[in-house]
């Protein structure tokens, strides 16, 4: 997502990796749950669970580019 001031400042970029945290822990969580559990939708729901809150956490900090 791409952010421009109205004072001619240098535009930025800003990356939201708690929705891509949600999807890859999901789909881990997924694969996870079949082996462990056999239930695939408790893997998903421990692995999205465990995805956004890691996103999340990324999100607050600023980003992975700091």
């Amino acid at each position: 997502m791409e952010q421009k001031s109205r004072k001619g400042q240098n535009s930025h970029k800003t990356a939201y990796y708690a929705g891509a945290g949600l999807a890859i822990g999901a789909a881990i969580g997924m694969i996870f749950g079949l082996m462990l559990f056999e239930n695939l939708a408790l893997g998903s729901a421990i692995g999205a669970g465990v995805g956004l809150v890691i996103g999340a956490v990324i999100d607050a900090q600023g980003g992975l580019s700091k």
